[in-house]
C-alpha cells in the first residue's frame, strides 16, 4: 500500500480489539464514495464516509454518513450545538491534520477526542466499508462491529431528507 504508515494504526486498532476485517485493495487511488464502491464491488450505501467540519472557534467536528446520503449541515449544527459549521478545506485536512482527503478512517486514534456525529443509517447495512487512511485500499467489517467501535459518538439524524 502507498501509505502503510497511515494504514497501520487503523489495522492495529482493529486487531487489538479482535475485530474481523478484510483489506480491499483498489486498482487505483479513490477519493469519492462512488469510486470506492465501484472499486470494492459494494453498494454505495455500504461505504461509510467521514467528513470533517470546523466551527468558528476552529474546533473540528466529525460527521459519518453512508456514501449514498448527503450531510444536512442545519441538522448537524442543531445536534452539535454549533451555529456555524464549514467543511474543512483540502489544505487544512492535508497540511494541518495530515489526512488524505477522501481517505479518512472513522476509527482508531486518528480522530480521538473529536466530537463525532453518526447518522443512524450508517448501521443499516450488515457489512460496511470504511477508509483505511490510504486511497489505495478500504477495510470491510461487520456493521455491528463498527457500531461498537463508535459507541463514543452521538447517533443523530444528520442526513438530508429524501
Amino acid at each position: 500500500m502507498e501509505n502503510e504508515k497511515a494504514v497501520k494504526p487503523v489495522i492495529d486498532y482493529l486487531m487489538e480489539r479482535n475485530i474481523p476485517f478484510r483489506i480491499k485493495h483498489h486498482s487505483k487511488p479513490v477519493f469519492t464514495s462512488e469510486e470506492a464502491a465501484q472499486e470494492r464491488g459494494v453498494r454505495l450505501s455500504q461505504i461509510i464516509k467521514t467528513m470533517l467540519l470546523e466551527n468558528k472557534e476552529g474546533e473540528i467536528i466529525v460527521a459519518l454518513l453512508p456514501g449514498h446520503k448527503r450531510l444536512d449541515r442545519r441538522k448537524l449544527k442543531r445536534v452539535s450545538g454549533n451555529k456555524d459549521l464549514q467543511f474543512l478545506d483540502k489544505e487544512s485536512i492535508e497540511r494541518k491534520m495530515g489526512f488524505t482527503v477522501g481517505a479518512i478512517s472513522p476509527i482508531g486514534s486518528i480522530l480521538k477526542g473529536l466530537p463525532m456525529f453518526v447518522d443512524p443509517s450508517v448501521f443499516d447495512e450488515e457489512v460496511v466499508d470504511i477508509s483505511s487512511s490510504d486511497p489505495k485500499a478500504g477495510l470491510e467489517l461487520c456493521g455491528d462491529d463498527l457500531r461498537g467501535l463508535l459507541k463514543h459518538a452521538t447517533v443523530a439524524d444528520i442526513a438530508e431528507s429524501g
